[in-house]
């Protein structure tokens, strides 16, 4: 388990994740969001104790829904001015920040193509083997992309060649609109299917200790040379696949998660062993609800970025002045 000091910090990031992620539902449906959320509420606990097992300079490569890598790397500023993609968003409005990637913070971008990250995580391990770098690189994704080939080629190279990488798989039981063992050929867990000589774990996603200990074991590993594991995070989204699908899901299955919502499993931890009490709970809650506040005020008044930003996707573009590209 994470010292005192740390389980304060990881619980903060909880009530970030949860509080941010509430008020981007009540932006979407009050005025509207240029980017599609796609939340991550209730399954909170992956993100955060993913994230928090890594160094600042390890890379991370998120999945669509891993919310945490963003808000845990990035200022609040960052990740709501990407939302609305407006001028002073990290990339001037050229992409949300679903697929935002960030080489300051060793945030590897990612695609609308499920899976394709896990290549690219790979070879982030590769660079760092050769270039002798003592990083680490974690690569979140979700049970539709096991279902894909990249799941397989990016496992076997890595244990080939014996990568630090570390899959974190964020098994919520469904992909997209499908149970996802409806259409995954094994009995029970999805790691099982993986195969290739590494080791695996499945672990109760909802419960960040947990997350955090079985990530931090994981991690320690690879940076001492043994190479990749498959973590299997077992865990449940409160929401539909993304804001435009209905929700489909049986109710009374939506609620029996609830009971093990992973903020309040957390809260409820740190209550009973005295290191907060209900006081540093609100203050926080409060704190956090402010800064996110403050953040969605300002990209709602940010300027949208010229026009001809959108003819620099790369930085070396030059533009001539009818606006076509020079080069």
């Amino acid at each position: 388990m994470a010292r005192d000091s740390e389980r304060e910090e990881v619980h903060e990031y909880l009530l970030l994740n949860r509080i941010f992620e509430e008020k981007v539902l009540e932006e979407y449906e009050d005025s509207g969001i240029p980017e599609l959320p796609h939340l991550s509420i209730g399954q909170e606990a992956v993100g955060v104790g993913g994230t928090f097992a890594f160094e600042a300079d390890d890379w991370l490569a998120p999945s669509l829904r891993t919310r945490a890598v963003m808000l845990m790397r990035l200022s609040l500023r960052d990740v709501v001015t990407g939302m609305y993609g407006t001028k002073s968003s990290p990339t001037e409005g050229r992409t949300t920040q679903h697929h935002l990637g960030s080489s300051e913070n060793h945030i590897l971008g990612t695609t609308g193509l499920i899976g394709s990250h896990l290549n690219v995580a790979v070879g982030a391990g590769l660079s760092a083997r050769q270039l002798d770098e003592d990083r680490v690189t974690g690569v979140f994704f979700g049970d539709g992309a096991a279902t894909r080939g990249e799941f397989h080629t990016a496992i076997n190279y890595a244990a080939v060649e014996d990568l630090p990488v570390v899959f974190i798989l964020e098994n919520n039981q469904w992909i997209e609109e499908t149970p996802a063992m409806d259409v995954i050929a094994v009995e029970e867990n999805i790691s099982e299917m993986a195969g290739h000589d590494i080791p695996k774990e499945v672990i109760d996603g909802q419960d960040v200790d947990v997350v955090l200990e079985s990530v931090s074991g994981a991690v320690e590993r690879a940076r001492s040379g043994e190479g990749p594991t498959l973590i299997e995070a077992k865990t449940y989204r409160y929401r539909p696949h993304a804001e435009v699908i209905p929700e489909r899901r049986d109710e009374k299955e939506i609620e029996e998660w609830k009971e093990r919502d992973p903020v309040h499993l957390h809260e409820e931890r740190i209550l009973d062993d005295g290191l907060v009490d209900e006081e540093w709970i609100e203050a926080k809650r409060a704190e956090i609800t402010e800064e996110v506040n403050s953040a969605f005020e300002f990209a709602k008044n940010d300027p949208m970025p010229a026009e001809d930003v959108m003819y620099q996707v790369y930085k070396d573009t030059e533009i001539d002045e009818n606006g076509g590209v020079v080069r």
